[in-house]
């Protein structure tokens, strides 16, 4: 299963769109692993300078909000385990 991972904070002003993006998508996209990630609350990955950052898998996809277009684009041609 395909993992998403937004990196948001609680100081990010742009941060308040990615919590809309992913409840927007969630639903449409119940293959995918998607979750948000508080900075305040985790460590972050080294990959991670500024928030939000949406990490698929591992790869840095997206350094600020991307369209929900945009982000339906790369989570539909995610590999899925099921493939």
């Amino acid at each position: 299963m395909p993992k998403l991972d937004v990196y948001v904070s609680e100081e990010c002003w742009a941060c308040t769109e990615a919590r809309r993006i992913v409840a927007d998508l969630s639903p449409k996209f119940p293959n995918v692993d998607i979750e948000l990630r508080d900075l305040t609350d985790e460590r972050k990955p080294s990959s991670v300078f500024a928030t939000p950052t949406y990490i698929l898998d591992g790869r840095t996809i997206f350094l600020g909000n991307p369209t929900r277009d945009e982000l339906s684009q790369k989570l539909n041609s995610a590999p899925s385990s099921l493939d």
